[in-house]
């Protein structure tokens, strides 16, 4: 009987260090004698997990494995879930299904079953007239550590078949000579594993360093943010979160340990803002009448009419560019809703201004597609944007950062090359990065502090762009040091995408579809999720779909492949025939996801669509109904998983990226947005920012009374936090200059 949801997501799970702390530990050696008296020791939340006991070189690499190397580390391990050992059943209220305490006796010798590398232990145990099977799997050593007779104390899930009860892999112990029900552990941790090690190893080991810190843990929530929000202290958090002895203790510690969490990242990106606004210094993007007039004129001859959402952000966009407080600002806008419209915008008033701007793209494809975007929307400018990448040939290069050293290039779009040592900007006044979260805090860094070869202390204005729809309480902490604007309606005149799911009973259905599509003219993504077949897998791989419509019989498909494996230059190859229409199906992995547009790809087939997320998914159907045309998009799935099914259904039904965003969370957690996405914040390892919503609101409030009364954290009651802010996040917060 599990206690409540899993208290954390195991992919998540790591700490950095906290402030320095006089410990007394006892050291190997101490405990075996050879050093006379205990050895005082200084030690610190950084002391390495080989100074516990029983923990040597073999041991301490599987806990590496786990990312564990630290004390802290160890604390911050948290339990996935609880055994409840609350309550001790009899054999007679068993009930199928269900996890439970009881005790009993070990009727027999156990015995071991053994086939191949597999083993299997058997035991029958009895309470008065009743018995029960108990069963482990490849654990052959417990056949040593049951006898015969004795009374142990079993917890486990509960089998039926036909009239015989089971308990499959239950944990255990001795019940009898003067056993205290009340000295066992209600609540007993467990805890994400890896090969080698045991729940019993790690709650050794999680004992071992509480018991050496718990009377000196820190505690750098203040009193009155703790009397406030209703928080108990750091050391009954950390112990009862690992030792709790009450369902309540759980709950309990689980929202001091998430509040702190996310406090500390809001907290710091604040820090890291406010530094920003108080000792960076941007160039005065403002413009006289005649450019003023050529914005305007440029708007005014768009092919379209900018919405009310576009209209707002350019407002808000241009408003930062005519001061010296460097921008900072986050332009959100689902797939398809007009962010590069702005971009340009900003890029020709920096231009007109007199200054360089600058726009980087997570790939060559995405740089080539924006390049020729910006090049036909200025086309009536005499500022003409350039394109630097990877690929681009040694003689054009030398010409491109020649012009950008002297400042006869005013606009430029590229790839991570931007960022390289050689590239020297005259004066840098606007750098925009699109897609954000393919990046990373060091890149987008980088750029932001760019600087003029004069040396001039003169940084430029940041402008991030993302087509990724992310739920505000995701928003505040991968992007809590922007502003942000939003676009959050789509251009008129274009036709939603029809989306089903499909089984692969219905493939020659799709296929009739797809000979329809391209019959019209029309071009067809095919979206795999994994390059080759693997032995173990039964996914469809890419390259097993390109052979496959390759060579259908009676065919004349032009078809493609594209993936992460082939060159630049051949990614290249590949996007440019599709998008001149030589290519009519491209068989991809999801290296379409961020940005292609090509207005005559009318169809998506997505395979294994299970095996995305919502918010992925959604990204993908975007490179589709990019014009007044029809659109399909196609999720192939024979998945029979309920929560797996609901999440395709959303897809289907939901057009709304921010919507399916909010949706992605609530069934998936924020594991899509932290972790897989290279944004280069740490992961959350307690709190769920669906559930959690009220701890979120409270953190908010919480940040802002702190601003309100110590807005730089100096006051001594702020001290340690400050501290730890920088030493828990020091990859990312190093710039707060603690």
């Amino acid at each position: 009987m599990h206690v409540g949801q899993p208290v954390i997501d195991a992919r998540s799970q790591h700490c950095a260090a906290m402030p320095a702390i006089d410990i007394v530990m006892k050291t190997n050696n101490e405990k075996a004698g050879r050093q006379k008296g205990n050895e005082r020791q200084q030690a610190n939340w950084l002391t390495s997990v080989r100074q516990l006991p029983g923990v040597g070189e073999r041991r301490a690499q599987q806990l590496k494995r786990l990312n564990i190397e630290t004390w802290f580390d160890l604390l911050c391990w948290f339990p996935r879930d609880y055994e409840d050992w609350s309550t001790t059943v009899s054999l007679a209220e068993l009930e199928d299904g269900r996890e439970a305490a009881f005790l009993a006796v070990v009727k027999n010798k156990p015995s071991v079953t053994r086939r191949g590398r597999l083993s299997m232990v058997r035991v029958s145990l009895y309470q008065d007239k009743r018995s029960i099977q108990a069963v482990w799997f490849n654990q052959p050593w417990i056949q040593n550590q049951l006898e015969s007779g004795r009374l142990y104390r079993f917890y486990g899930l509960i089998k039926r078949s036909e009239r015989i009860f089971q308990v499959q892999n239950p944990s255990f112990e001795l019940a009898d000579e003067g056993f205290d029900s009340e000295a066992v552990q209600a609540f007993k941790p467990i805890y994400p594993l890896t090969d080698g090690l045991s729940q019993k190893m790690l709650r050794q080991y999680i004992l071992s360093v509480w018991t050496a810190i718990k009377d000196q843990m820190p505690e750098f929530l203040p009193a009155w943010i703790r009397r406030s929000f209703h928080l108990s202290t750091a050391a009954y958090a950390y112990e009862r979160i690992h030792f709790p002895r009450t369902s309540q203790d759980i709950e309990i510690s689980r929202r001091r340990i998430g509040f702190e969490e996310l406090f500390l990242l809001r907290c710091g990106l604040y820090l890291t803002r406010r530094q920003t606004r108080l000792q960076a210094s941007a160039w005065n993007l403002s413009v006289n009448t005649n450019g003023k007039r050529m914005i305007t004129q440029m708007i005014d001859q768009l092919p379209f009419k900018l919405t009310q959402a576009q209209q707002k952000a350019w407002r808000e966009v241009q408003s930062d560019l005519v001061t010296d407080c460097p921008m900072n600002r986050l332009l959100q806008g689902d797939v398809g809703s007009g962010k590069t419209v702005i971009a340009a915008l900003a890029m020709l008033q920096c231009a007109l201004a007199g200054k360089q701007a600058v726009l980087m793209a997570p790939t060559a494809i995405l740089a080539a597609q924006h390049h020729q975007t910006l090049s036909r929307l200025l086309t009536d400018s005499v500022h003409e944007p350039v394109l630097l990448t990877g690929s681009t040939s040694i003689s054009e290069r030398r010409r491109i950062l020649s012009g950008l050293q002297s400042g006869e290039i005013s606009l430029v779009v590229g790839t991570h090359a931007l960022i390289e040592k050689k590239v020297q900007f005259h004066e840098l006044g606007l750098a925009i990065t699109d897609e954000q979260h393919r990046f990373g805090v060091r890149q987008r860094k980088l750029l932001a502090e760019a600087r003029n070869q004069d040396k001039v202390e003169k940084g430029p204005h940041v402008l991030v762009m993302s087509a990724t729809p992310i739920p505000r309480s995701l928003a505040l902490i991968l992007y809590g040091d922007l502003d942000l604007s939003l676009i959050d309606e789509l251009p008129p005149g274009r036709q939603p995408v029809e989306t089903y799911t499909a089984a692969d009973a219905d493939r020659d259905r799709v296929m009739r579809l797809m000979e329809r599509v391209v019959n019209a003219g029309h071009q067809v993504y095919v979206v795999c999720p994994m390059i080759e077949e693997q032995a173990d897998s039964d996914l469809l791989s890419a390259v097993a779909v390109y052979n496959q419509l390759s060579q259908q019989k009676n065919s004349t498909w032009n078809v493609g492949l594209i993936h992460g494996r082939l060159s630049q230059e051949q990614k290249d190859e590949q996007m440019q025939r599709f998008m001149s229409g030589m290519t009519q199906i491209l068989v991809s992995t999801t290296v379409v996801e961020v940005g292609v547009d090509n207005p005559n790809a009318t169809m998506m087939i997505i395979e294994n669509a299970e095996r995305f997320g919502l918010a992925q998914l959604h990204q993908l159907r975007g490179r589709v109904g990019r014009s007044s045309n029809q659109s399909w998009c196609i999720l192939m799935s024979d998945v029979q998983d309920e929560l797996a099914r609901k999440r395709l259904k959303v897809i289907c039904h939901a057009s709304d990226g921010f919507a399916i965003a909010e949706q992605d969370l609530q069934l998936r957690g924020p594991g899509d947005f932290f972790g897989t996405r290279q944004h280069g914040l740490p992961d959350l390892r307690m709190i769920n920012l669906y559930r959690d919503r009220d701890v979120i609101t409270d953190v908010e409030h919480a940040l802002t009374q702190l601003i309100d009364k110590d807005p730089d954290l100096n006051s001594p009651e702020h001290q340690l936090l400050r501290q730890v802010i920088a030493d828990r996040y020091p990859a990312v917060f190093s710039q707060i200059g603690l």
